[in-house]
């Protein structure tokens, strides 16, 4: 029982300490509890979209020509299948909506899936998904952000040399194909519709470069096979062919990771950020019990001279502030679950479908458990130095000396006295600010990181090494052209000025050794960027990205066969280069290289990437000028006419885990310097009575405390810096594997490196002026003593 009184004294004369302890320590927890559950809301959600519509384990997308009865008879008496869909469709050559359009293939079936259809607010799903009729569509609601469009507007779709028109009846969560991310998607018709599109594709002669009538072909997997999704696809293929035969397929492995890929990312950063933020509670915490000790150190003595052990008195320091954190936590997980819905909300367009809101207990308790046995153990281990004290010595007043105790004294001079004082008192005693240093380096570390990530999306230079296009001028093509037409775009433009990179090239799939792979073909593959050996320049050549070098076991120099339809050759594996296709799973080969294999000679898209950006304008003019027709048209990408929704929605999330770090950045700097401050405010009243004495004023006084917490910010801000330098591009890379990003690249810039360290040193000194107003209130008698 005196063990408790003695707790909730020392609360109530600490109370600042034990509610710096409750806030930081809320804002943990109700993040922790948001990430957790956000991420169960989404990967829950989009098993019940699965299962709810008994969506494959594989779905392929086939020609109908190259979809045989005897490939259909090997696939429904195969021993790892359980059965088999086949859904005649209809490919589609664009979409268009008001001013926004979309060049990628969809997929036009009858409405023949179990789907549920979002409902008008976009907040859930209503309970029947009515028929269709003539000249409705039903879209997958991952296209509703990509076109913005609503119920109700007008669709273009074109195909088989015919433009169709339909009235957005809806959208449905289609889970195979559905999310934003991706280019394919599976749209639905009425039957009467369909059956005229249908008749239309059949009357085309069936060129390769077009998916207009053909197969969709769902693949189920038999349930005693044990074989994952993947390794399932590449067995099938292997067997079958069908894989190899399709123009691509999906396994629903893989369309889980893109569908719920902005989620994991956005979430995985925030994760590692706030865990960050739980140890800053750690170092605050340990500052705090040890500086505890030094101010206590009579009454500590007086308590062991009573007969309480040490562990006894460092049980106080635990249990005051276990109970600190948590009530934080208590209060932090019911702020959590009001906002875990809107927060999960944010990710439906991207992800295609609408995630139910799910509180992770499980996950959200076991983390906390884990924060508070490693509490625990840091609360003793930072309360060790009671067992030091000894009654007599602490009732004798001989406790230690606990100011300018260092040998490293900085001089005192008559100019700047305040500042040099400052100093002075800083390298006194260093030992206490070095929680705060370290507190100030590990949010500067985060805010670069953040910065990074922010700046390379507009980095020519780290866009290119990460495997991205960064073109100033684009081709938009009506149709395909082949490499001469690409020379003479090429020649135009280096009238104009240089063309530091072309991008000339049309994706495919392939398999390497039976595994499916997205294939880059370009018309300039010596403009890649390589990070190992060399390019693909000869037809005999293709690079990898490390990922797929990893992933089949291959190197710089192996041979490999790689096939398309009926065609096979034996390809060197030339070179590594970083690619964002599919998330890193791809390939490149040369336009000469892809023709081996009964593809034609020609080009899907271009783009070119000028040493002089600001030259882009006059090249449009100059390409245009001498080859304007309907065969393509160059277009100045910077003008701000045309916009990536997904390039908008990435922005916008990086703009929001920005303002969260340095929001939550400022408020843990304001707590943490309210903790120290108040600590060395005490520790030092004597001190400043004597400054008083001598003349020194309120405001020098503070101005004191603020330069003094300006160096800790400096020296924090150096230390940051240098390793964020050294170690965030490493860190990210691990991070942001999972896009494809098997080297990630941080273009930073002068801003990018000097706000941080702005912000934070700002607030330092702010925040620490600010707290030290309690000097107004000391008096000399009260305070000067002998």
């Amino acid at each position: 029982m005196d063990l408790f009184t003695l707790i909730k004294a020392n609360i109530r004369r600490k109370k600042g300490t034990f509610i710096s302890i409750l806030i930081l320590m809320l804002i943990s927890s109700m993040s922790l509890t948001l990430i957790l559950s956000v991420r169960k809301s989404c990967d829950e959600s989009l098993e019940d979209i699965y299962s709810y519509s008994d969506s494959a384990t594989v779905l392929s997308y086939i020609r109908d020509s190259r979809f045989t009865a005897e490939m259909e008879q090997k696939l429904r008496d195969h021993p790892l299948i359980d059965h088999i869909n086949v859904i005649q469709s209809v490919g589609t050559d664009q979409a268009v909506v008001g001013n926004h359009v979309n060049n990628n293939t969809w997929y036009l079936t009858p409405l023949i899936k179990d789907l549920k259809l979002v409902n008008s607010s976009c907040t859930g799903y209503e309970k029947d998904l009515p028929k269709l009729q003539k000249g409705e569509i039903y879209l997958s609601y991952g296209s509703k952000a990509k076109l913005k469009c609503n119920l109700g507007e007008k669709i273009t779709i074109y195909a088989c040399h015919t433009q169709y028109e339909f009235t957005i009846k809806g959208f449905v969560a289609e889970p195979m194909l559905g999310s934003m991310n991706m280019g394919w998607k599976w749209q639905f018709v009425s039957d009467e519709d369909f059956a005229k599109i249908l008749a239309d594709a059949k009357k085309e002669d069936g060129r390769e470069d077009h998916y207009w009538a053909c197969k969709l072909v769902e693949v189920y997997r038999a349930k005693d096979c044990s074989l994952s999704d993947l390794k399932f696809k590449r067995q099938i293929n292997l067997d079958t062919g069908l894989v190899s035969s399709s123009w691509g397929s999906q396994a629903k492995e893989t369309s889980a990771h893109y569908t719920n890929i902005y989620a994991e990312l956005i979430l995985g950063i925030m994760f590692a950020f706030i865990i960050i933020l739980v140890i800053v509670v750690l170092i605050v915490m340990g500052h705090s019990i040890s500086t505890g000790i030094e101010m206590d150190y009579t009454n500590l003595g007086i308590l062991k001279a009573q007969g309480f052990s040490s562990l006894r008195i460092k049980s106080m320091f635990l249990i005051q502030y276990l109970f600190a954190e948590v009530i934080g936590t208590v209060f932090g997980i019911a702020a959590a679950i009001p906002l875990i819905g809107v927060l999960t909300s944010v990710f439906d367009n991207m992800s295609g479908f609408i995630a139910d809101t799910k509180i992770a207990v499980g996950k959200t308790l076991i983390v906390l458990a884990l924060i508070f046995a490693v509490s625990t153990l840091f609360i003793l281990f930072s309360a060790r130095k009671v067992s030091k004290i000894t009654p007599i010595r602490a009732i004798s007043g001989g406790k230690s000396e606990i100011y300018f105790d260092s040998r490293l004294k900085a001089p005192i001079g008559q100019k700047g006295l305040s500042a040099l004082l400052a100093l002075r008192q800083f390298t006194s005693s260093k030992r206490r600010y070095i929680a705060s240093v370290v507190i100030a380096s590990l949010l500067i570390f985060f805010m670069l990181m953040i910065n990074g990530i922010g700046d390379t999306l507009n980095s020519k230079k780290a866009v290119e090494m990460m495997g991205g296009y960064y073109y100033d001028v684009e081709i938009y093509l009506n149709e395909r052209i082949n490499k001469d037409v690409c020379d003479k775009i090429v020649k135009a433009a280096e009238e104009v000025t240089e063309v530091h990179a072309r991008y000339f090239n049309r994706q495919q799939y392939f398999s390497i050794n039976g595994e499916e792979i997205s294939c880059s073909i370009r018309a300039y593959p010596e403009d890649t960027y390589v990070s190992k050996g060399r390019a693909c320049i000869y037809d005999n050549e293709i690079a990898v990205t490390e990922l797929v070098a990893d992933e089949l076991g291959i190197k710089i120099g192996d041979k490999v066969t790689v096939t398309k339809n009926e065609y096979s050759g034996e390809y060197i594996v030339s070179g590594y280069f970083p690619c964002m296709n599919d998330t890193g799973k791809a390939f490149m080969m040369s336009l000469d290289g892809a023709c081996k294999l009964g593809l034609d000679n020609s080009i899907g898209f271009g783009g070119l990437n000028l040493s002089d950006s600001s030259k882009a304008a006059e090249v449009v003019n100059a390409i245009n000028a001498k080859f304007g027709n309907d065969l393509f048209t160059a277009k100045d990408v910077s003008d701000g006419e045309e916009d990536d929704e997904e390039f908008e929605m990435y922005n916008t999330a990086v703009f929001a885990m920005k303002t969260v770090i340095y929001s939550f950045s400022i408020i843990f700097a304001l707590i943490v310097i309210s903790m120290v401050c108040s600590k060395a405010f005490t520790q030092e009243k004597t001190d400043i009575g004597i400054y008083k004495s001598q003349g020194f004023t309120s405001r020098n006084l503070r101005m004191q405390f603020a330069v003094r917490f300006l160096i800790v910010a400096v020296i924090g801000s150096v230390i940051g810096t240098v390793f964020g330098l050294m170690f965030i591009e490493k860190i990210l890379t691990m991070l942001l594997k999972s896009l494809g990003i098997a080297s990630f690249y941080c273009d930073f810039t002068v801003l990018s490196v000097s706000i941080p360290i702005a912000v934070i040193c700002l607030c330092f000194f702010v925040f620490a002026y600010f707290v030290s107003r309690k000097i107004k209130k000391v008096g000399i008698r009260q305070l000067v003593t002998e």
